[in-house]
């Protein structure tokens, strides 16, 4: 199975395992582990790039964060945002997706913690960066026919590539923040507009 590959990331939900292997194409397969001294491979999806996490996003649905891919070469490209429906998971398919034009970074590749993934909120959130430039926070919304983003947020963190791995983004009430090492700012849940920023 998935011969000199690398596991990229596993999410286990009730007795179905998920897991991403990549080289050149990103292999989603689902297991069944109902009997832990027989698991079964159920299926097998294979799509360009790869899914660093995943996340439960609602029923049926797996959201997965990672980057696109030349499936001829293997090099990686984008940042890219996929939903899986995971309804059968002998037969797990890729619904919808959305490459993210010119950003190559996110600290969301490497921690879990530096993405907000709310499927209550409908809110998907991470920092982003182009060419270690142009710092930003985007959040996205799923309206089930594909994802939408609702804001780019400027940063400003004056392209420290060490503090925008710290950068976090959450929500209180009608207020949403962004938290950096250099300020933190306040702004409506509903319309993103800059409500107040402290150095």
């Amino acid at each position: 199975m998935a011969p000199d590959e690398r596991v990229y990331s596993v999410r286990f939900m009730g007795d179905i395992a998920y897991f991403v292997t990549f080289r050149q194409t990103d292999p989603l397969f689902s297991a069944d582990l109902s009997d832990p001294t027989n698991p079964k491979i159920l299926g097998e999806l294979k799509i360009p790039g790869f899914s660093e996490y995943m996340y439960p996003y609602g029923d049926g649905l797996l959201l997965g964060f990672g980057m696109d891919a030349n499936e001829n070469t293997g090099r990686t490209g984008d940042l890219k945002l996929s939903m899986f429906n995971v309804t059968d998971p002998a037969n797990v398919t890729e619904q919808d997706k959305t490459i993210i034009n010119g950003c190559q970074y996110s600290p969301a590749l490497s921690s879990h913690k530096a993405m907000l993934v709310n499927p209550k909120k409908n809110l998907i959130g991470f920092a982003a960066t182009e060419d270690w430039r142009n710092e930003k926070y985007m959040i996205y919304e799923y309206t089930g026919d594909g994802f939408v983003c609702k804001a780019v947020l400027d940063i400003n963190n004056q392209y420290n590539y060490y503090a925008m791995t710290d950068i976090r983004g959450l929500f209180v009430g009608e207020s949403f923040y962004v938290v950096s090492d250099q300020c933190l700012q306040v702004f409506n849940i509903d319309t993103f507009e800059l409500l107040t920023k402290v150095d």
